[in-house]
């Protein structure tokens, strides 16, 4: 079935945007790369910022599903954790712009980012710290570590790999290490050290 033109302004935004960002893109790139009239980015979407601010939801979409989906299981914070990490695993395979557009906001944000700060990071950062809070509560996880500092590690070892492809796979260029085994080998790292001596 042939993508109607929103989709394709969509695609072609994620394209460019990725690479260039808000500012290095025009309204005449998006319509060539696209293969549409220019004056369908603004009946679709009503500019081009709203077709970025689109494609920027259509991104961090799925963190709010995963957040979603393992904040309602039943689970100990260990399985809590785990559950998490293989779905930013799957996230970021079925999103191969979602990399791009987080580091570049993170660089360079736009007047978009805060919002996407408010209703997917911030949701991360609490999931997480109540995650290893429940841990240490529980007994799962060991008392004298700081929660805050935790959360932060985990979240930066589980997305490392995925920033840091550009650059690992000149170390690793046989392709031995794949997202999915470097996140569970992180988390495995992670849990041996937040855990209580008895879990281990």
């Amino acid at each position: 079935m042939e993508k109607d033109t929103r989709d394709k302004l969509i695609e072609a935004g994620e394209k460019l945007f990725s690479a260039r960002g808000l500012a290095g893109v025009s309204i005449r790139e998006l319509s060539q790369e696209a293969g549409a009239n220019s004056a369908l980015i603004s009946y679709h979407f009503g500019g081009k910022e709203s077709l970025y601010s689109a494609i920027l939801e259509k991104q961090f979409s799925p963190i709010g599903i995963l957040l979603d989906s393992v904040s309602g299981i039943k689970a100990s914070p260990t399985e809590k954790i785990i559950k998490y990490a293989q779905g930013v695993t799957m996230v970021h395979g079925k999103m191969p712009f979602f990399t791009k557009f987080l580091m570049g906001e993170i660089i360079s944000p736009s007047r978009f980012f805060e919002p996407l700060i408010q209703k997917y990071i911030h949701r991360v950062y609490g999931f997480l710290t109540n995650t290893i809070r429940e841990g240490i509560d529980c007994g799962e996880f060991r008392k004298d570590m700081d929660v805050n500092a935790a959360a932060l590690a985990l979240a930066g070892m589980l997305n490392f790999y995925f920033i840091s492809r550009p650059i690992s796979r000149r170390f690793v260029p046989d392709g031995t290490v794949q997202g999915e085994n470097f996140v569970v080998q992180a988390v495995e790292i992670f849990l041996s050290g937040v855990k209580e001596c008895g879990d281990k």
